[in-house]
């Protein structure tokens, strides 16, 4: 768990009420994909949860299919770095929560 998603989980334990569940990192669908968090509520339903863990100042640059990030984010993240680093095979983060919401689906 990265430091982003203990502030998170964090943050949701003390917010939701007790009707709400709450997962960290379980295998969901036909493909075992793991988001970061699920959150399920009997009448408001169910909330897929994907944390970046990057500060605002590290995102130079963000569209739908591409995100710069500064090469002090954080480790093994992935994506596309203005140095020269990693790209993200997916390249849409934001996509993620969809993405494992049609794995939980199928």
């Amino acid at each position: 768990m990265t430091s982003g998603e203990r502030r998170l989980a964090k943050r949701l334990e003390q917010q939701l009420d007790e009707d709400h569940l709450l997962w960290y990192d379980v295998p969901i669908g036909p493909k075992q994909t793991h988001p970061d968090f699920v959150v399920l509520h009997p009448r408001r339903g169910l909330l897929i949860l994907e944390t970046k863990d990057w500060r605002l100042d590290t995102i130079q640059s963000a569209t739908p299919q591409r995100w710069d990030i500064l090469a002090d984010a954080e480790p093994g993240a992935g994506f596309v770095r203005r140095d020269g680093g990693r790209r993200d095979p997916r390249g849409r983060p934001a996509a993620d929560p969809l993405r494992l919401l049609l794995a939980l689906l199928a």
